[in-house]
């Protein structure tokens, strides 16, 4: 899915380039504070337009961003949000507002978006 890749392109280098799909690697233990923040992308839905002559799918991605403080978490919310409005090379529709939570086992602040991208 080349909306994807278009995707990772615009993030990719975001949280120091600790952009992981689909999960965060072991290395990124929650005791090492140098690993963080981190963010994982999946694609956890999406839309399909069909019509007699072909169908189309558009994806639904969930983000989830890991961050040693609240102010940290905020931060890379409010930077993924600025360059997805701002991006040309592909259409994202902001499906939920970031909902923040606090992860128990990494012990982290958590918070998710989804985008659907068109």
């Amino acid at each position: 899915m080349e909306e994807i890749a278009a995707f990772y392109s615009l993030i990719g280098d975001l949280c120091g380039g600790r952009v992981y799909p689909d999960f965060i690697p072991e290395q990124n233990s929650g005791a090492d504070p140098n690993w963080w923040p981190a963010m994982r992308y999946t694609v956890i839905s999406g839309q399909v337009d069909g019509t007699n002559c072909y169908q189309q799918f558009r994806p639904r991605v969930q983000i989830d961003i890991y961050a040693n403080s609240p102010q940290e978490r905020a931060q890379c919310v409010e930077q993924v949000m600025a360059i997805l409005q701002e991006a040309e090379e592909i259409d994202c529709d902001l499906k939920t507002s970031p909902i923040f939570s606090y992860d128990i086992e990494r012990k982290k602040y958590q918070a998710t978006i989804d985008y659907l991208i068109f």
